[in-house]
């Protein structure tokens, strides 16, 4: 199965729902930086995560 990716986000808090998914950050065929996810549900519990934007310190 082909990793899914997203646009790389320098913001702390993506980052942070990044690794409590277990995603990782890779590089593009164009050597850039993305999010990547192993799968969908992966990628949907990173977007779940978002609900907790201003609740977790990140820093």
């Amino acid at each position: 199965m082909k990793p899914f990716e997203i646009e790389y986000s320098r913001d702390s808090f993506d980052q942070w729902r990044l690794s409590q998914v277990g995603g990782q950050i890779a590089f593009n065929k164009h050597n850039q930086p993305v999010f990547q996810f192993k799968n969908r549900e992966q990628y949907n519990r990173y977007l779940e995560l978002n609900s907790k934007r201003g609740e977790v310190a990140t820093a």
